[in-house]
């Protein structure tokens, strides 16, 4: 490839020798390339005075052929074009935070096995957007110390969680010098959020950084005193625990922070872009933590290389963890007539023995315990539908003695939609059965779930969920005696290792009562 000068040497040598071989000889270039811009020389000055200076300010052309994609696909192309509208979804329902960005789908394209590069996914998806020609932020890097600074920030998104959208808060660590990040999920951004998440991150280390730092967050900053930024007692009480520093920077001054503002960002985007629906806050913490692990673990950039390298170094440099603090609040509540407590305007459940009485409550950030007699009697995730937090175990003295009052109880309602289909297919004209088989369980020492696993797989067998199948299954009440040692224990992780054996007998039970009609029972 030729520049101007070297175009302008080729002309001046042919204007001065006349010929293309002694232009070849002088200028030393090939002379297919010589008689090409010769030939495109001799064009433009042919074609009159306003095309020749045209052509001599003019940088040199090629024709290059039109190459095809080779990675970046229809098929690539359809996909990403798939993340951009789900995307517009998502701002479409106010789920701005949990967009896909470029790396998000980049990650996803190489998950699925698409050897795509990075900047192509991100150059493809400018143009998508109409993006192409925005001017981009520049990063100045900064450099830091092995266990010195840790970065914590909040952030905040919604999640469907038991089949309710709600919003949720996220507390990130990031550590400076290796960018390692750890992240915990909270139902409230309030001190005990705040104390109990330092706790956990403390506790998952092993180690202390040497400094804290955060923005000016109401949890950290209890008042500006002559532009000085006072620290509120939860953050006092936990350096005089673990003995860190802290310093205090501006809100959303990332240039101040260094990784968190954009950590946020990451660890949100990374676990929760693709997946927003689960069974419970736990479930949704342990899949947050999951994703920091592969974060912590994996190279994301140049900027992150020896990640898992400089972590060791971060922590070798940090303080040992010799203290912990708690984080709840001890409070004694009465419980009303209908066997709760009301603690922060929602009614927690507890076994309906307890009416009338006084309980002592432990209130953790995202959970209440409950203890009478020195004794645990309950348990709740703060999380609740309409003010009420129900189980429907603890009602069982009561449904005993009025058994119609089942059927329409808001604790059935708020139990799992599978326990709420077997008893509205199965025992909705007999509700005393349905009462037998939740008591039954609690004696046995069961749970819940352990019915909904033995539901699933009587129909799935294609026999009919009756008291007397519970019975001969799940709590082996009839089991031969040489497994009685064995089926006495059964747990919901062993209900399927003895499907076979149970159901062979339930179904020789079954066939003398179930009618049978085209060889097909009439219970499926």
């Amino acid at each position: 490839m030729i520049d101007m000068l070297e175009r302008k040497d080729i002309i001046s040598a042919y204007e001065q020798t006349g010929s293309i071989r002694a232009t070849v000889r002088v200028t030393g270039f090939n002379r297919r390339t010589v008689s090409a811009y010769v030939h495109e020389y001799l064009a433009a000055k042919n074609a009159g005075d306003e095309a020749f200076v045209a052509y001599l300010k003019s940088e040199p052309k090629y024709k290059t052929p039109q190459r095809g994609k080779t990675v970046l696909t229809a098929e690539v192309c359809s996909l990403i074009d798939g993340y951009i509208q789900t995307n517009i979804e998502k701002r479409l329902r106010g789920d701005r935070k949990l967009i896909m960005t470029a790396k998000n789908m980049h990650a996803d394209l190489l998950k699925h096995g698409y050897n795509v590069s990075y900047p192509s996914v991100c150059n493809y998806v400018r143009r998508a957007t109409g993006k192409g020609d925005e001017i981009q932020d520049c990063y100045i890097r900064q450099v830091y110390e092995p266990g010195q600074d840790c970065e914590f920030d909040w952030g905040e998104f919604y999640l469907t969680i038991d089949g309710v959208r709600r919003k949720v808060y996220i507390a990130v660590f990031t550590l400076s010098y290796s960018n390692h990040r750890m992240a915990y999920l909270y139902l409230k951004q309030d001190t005990l959020a705040f104390l109990d998440s330092h706790r956990q991150y403390f506790s998952d280390m092993e180690h202390v950084p040497h400094r804290m730092v955060y923005d000016n967050m109401s949890v950290a900053v209890a008042e500006f005193v002559q532009k000085e930024k006072r620290p509120t007692d939860a953050l006092l009480r936990m350096k005089a625990a673990y003995g860190f520093s802290h310093r205090f920077c501006n809100a959303r001054a990332g240039n101040e922070k260094g990784h968190v503002e954009k950590s946020v960002d990451v660890v949100r985007n990374a676990a929760f872009c693709q997946e927003d629906t689960f069974h419970c806050l736990a479930d949704a913490q342990m899949h947050l933590s999951e994703t920091c692990n592969e974060l912590n673990g994996a190279p994301m950039s140049v900027a992150t290389m020896g990640i898992v390298e400089r972590t060791e170094q971060d922590i070798a440099a940090m303080m040992p963890l010799k203290n912990e603090i708690s984080s709840f609040e001890q409070a004694s509540y009465h419980i009303d007539k209908y066997g709760t407590a009301l603690i922060k305007g929602i009614h927690f459940s507890v076994p309906d023995n307890l009416v009338g009485k006084r309980v002592t409550v432990f209130i953790y950030c995202n959970r209440i315990v409950f203890y009478y007699n020195d004794r645990q009697v309950a348990s709740h995730e703060r999380i609740s539908v309409n003010g009420w937090k129900l189980d429907l175990m603890h009602y069982l003295r009561t449904f005993k003695r009025k058994p119609g009052a089942l059927a329409g109880s808001q604790a059935l309602r708020m139990a799992e939609k599978e326990i709420r289909e077997l008893f509205d297919t199965h025992f909705a004209d007999n509700p005393q059965d349905f009462i037998t088989l939740l008591t039954l369980t609690k004696e046995k020492g069961l749970i819940l779930e352990d019915i909904i696993v033995t539901y699933e797989l009587l129909k799935e067998c294609h026999v009919r969920p009756s008291l007397d199948a519970f019975k001969q299954y799940l709590f082996a009440e009839e089991a031969p005696k040489s497994d009685d040692a064995l089926l006495s224990s059964i747990t919901s992780s062993q209900i399927e290792d003895y499907s076979l054996s149970g159901l062979k007998e339930i179904s020789s039970l079954i066939t003398t009562t179930t009618p049978v009609y085209n060889g097909t029972s009439a219970y499926n």
